[in-house]
């Protein structure tokens, strides 16, 4: 049955992807010429993005603090980075118009790297010298047109699942363009896809307290990295412990 499940999500899911791949070029190309920020490509992605969890008939989503986030208001986002699952699940933050910073073998993913490329991402390649530059141009030309700019401030995956060590290129970005910072957790989303199955799952994203543009100014950039970095590790392990208390409480 569990084999079933899988086939069935994952043919589902293939076609949403064809069908999302078709109408956000479309939009790309009717957009383009007079949206440089391709707000339309933006709005529809969500949809896309969000189906993938929705197929899925053993996947909770839970997010909280939403009211926190202020849909008018142009953050630089960070959140930790678990799985390949991060980047679609951020779309349940109450925000259409913000872009990502990934790295460039994403772009190679068939369907939601396409999709990333339509929106007009930022791309780099870790570990050159010209991703800072790339972020810092790229990052501060979206977010002078009102556009957010999500970070894992991590650069890369986790492979044990806990935080760690926060670059700056993020809080860099927000302090020199007089952003506030949107710190976000998420928690769950790695082992989800499973060989011919779907771990059920409660998929957690806890968006915690903006920091300010005055604080921000305040803080050594170093100093503000270290401080969001354990902000996000503290928030894990309290989404950690809740996920283990609930589990406890369905057996």
């Amino acid at each position: 049955m569990k084999v079933i499940i899988f086939v069935i999500y994952v043919l589902l899911v293939v076609v949403v992807a064809t069908v999302s791949v078709v109408v956000l070029g479309l939009a790309a190309l009717l957009s383009l010429p007079f949206d440089k920020e391709r707000k339309m490509v933006m709005a529809l992605s969500r949809i896309a993005a969000r189906t993938v969890f929705l197929l899925s008939p053993v996947w909770r989503v839970k997010v909280e603090g939403v009211e926190k986030c202020d849909p008018r208001q142009t953050y630089v986002i960070t959140a930790n980075h678990q799985s390949f699952f991060d980047i679609p699940f951020l779309f349940y933050l109450p925000l259409w118009k913000f872009k990502f910073v990934s790295k460039v073998e994403v772009r190679k993913i068939p369907a939601i790297g396409w999709m990333l490329g339509m929106r007009g991402d930022i791309v780099i390649r870790r570990g050159t010298t010209a991703a800072a530059a790339t972020v810092k141009n790229e990052g501060a030309a979206h977010l002078g047109r009102g556009t957010s700019v999500v970070i894992f401030p991590e650069g890369t995956r986790t492979k044990d699942g806990e935080v760690h060590r926060f670059k700056e290129g993020a809080f860099r970005l927000a302090q020199d363009n007089r952003v506030p910072i949107l710190p976000c957790v998420v928690y769950g989303t790695s082992g989800i896809l499973g060989l011919f199955r779907l771990t059920p799952r409660t998929l957690r994203l806890r968006v915690l307290d903006p920091i300010g543009v005055e604080e921000i100014e305040a803080t050594p950039v170093r100093e503000m990295a270290q401080r969001v970095e354990q902000l996000t590790r503290n928030e894990l392990s309290l989404l950690r412990a809740e996920a283990e208390q609930e589990a406890k409480r369905g057996k």
